[in-house]
């Protein structure tokens, strides 16, 4: 009698019993698992690094971002958020090596942003101007160069136009004629540049010129180039109606990050959620919760 109420109680026991946690899972998000070799496939997709190349801080904070997209996908399922089986599969096909779970999870995220965006309201006339008044340092533009260019593949031939341009030929006609840029049938016309935005090497010659000074014939690896300056602008302040565009969208896009990271946030306090620390690889320090007994 006793041994038969021993067993029962055993029996009892590993009913209740909660079951185990697969070897290879790594982190919770509800009733979701998602593995090692989840979050490795992650980092290369998105990074292509290996997790073995990464520091444990760089590592912590990517396994935050790979759970909360997965928190934002599982929040979208569980407020109708879905996407059908047959545009997923499409996806799918059209990005070789993704996997279902992938497409699925990133479609549902797309919806999410995709609704909220479309929910939040243009910034008004008052909010641009106050965030371009607010913000003058951002909206102060440097020295911009009006450019052309004549671009060769033989030395001969570059040397020859450079003569020419000596002698008083128009840039824009010898560009139009020998150029093999893009721009040639348009006399060469880069438009304006300002510092950073060409290789150092044109850069370091190309604002040393006057306005109408013509380059050296400068020689990369497979190409001969000549450059011409039309125009110097001095630095200057950007207008409001210049800047305002670029303002409206940096404001719009603000507000959508602010709503997201407040749903975010929202997701990962209604959602069980827990990191495995002891089976990772590094020593975690993101800011997700931890279970350091598993």
């Amino acid at each position: 009698m006793r041994r038969a109420l021993a067993l029962f109680l055993l029996l009892a026991a590993a009913c209740h019993r909660k079951p185990s946690t697969p070897a290879d899972v790594v982190a919770r998000v509800g009733d979701r698992m998602l593995t090692l070799a989840d979050f490795k496939r992650y980092l290369e997709r998105n990074t292509g690094t290996d997790l073995s190349q990464l520091t444990p801080e760089v590592s912590s904070a990517m396994m935050d971002q790979y759970v909360e997209e997965v928190v934002l996908s599982e929040y979208g399922a569980s407020h109708g958020v879905e996407v059908p089986a047959e545009q997923i599969a499409t996806s799918v096909r059209n990005d070789p090596g993704s996997t279902v779970i992938e497409k699925r999870d990133e479609m549902r995220r797309q919806k999410l942003i995709n609704d909220i965006a479309a929910d939040v309201a243009d910034p008004t006339e008052q909010q641009i101007r106050d965030y371009y008044d607010q913000h003058p340092a951002e909206f102060k533009s440097g020295e911009e160069l009006h450019v052309r260019q004549i671009l060769v593949h033989d030395e001969a031939l570059a040397n020859d136009i450079h003569d020419k341009l000596k002698k008083g030929s128009s840039f824009e006609d010898l560009s139009t004629n020998y150029s093999l840029a893009p721009n040639a049938k348009k006399g060469g016309d880069i438009g304006y540049v300002s510092r950073g935005e060409l290789p150092k090497m044109f850069e370091d010659v190309i604002f040393t010129l006057h306005p109408g000074g013509v380059s050296d014939v400068i020689r990369t690896d497979s190409s001969f180039h000549i450059f011409k300056v039309d125009e110097r602008r001095p630095p200057g302040q950007i207008d409001l109606q210049t800047a305002a565009p670029v303002i409206r969208q940096r404001l719009r896009e603000d507000a959508i990050r602010e709503r997201m990271s407040a749903l975010v946030t929202k997701s990962r306090g209604d959602m069980q959620i827990a990191v495995l620390t002891r089976r990772l690889p590094f020593r975690y320090a993101g800011t997700l919760p931890k279970s350091e007994n598993e």
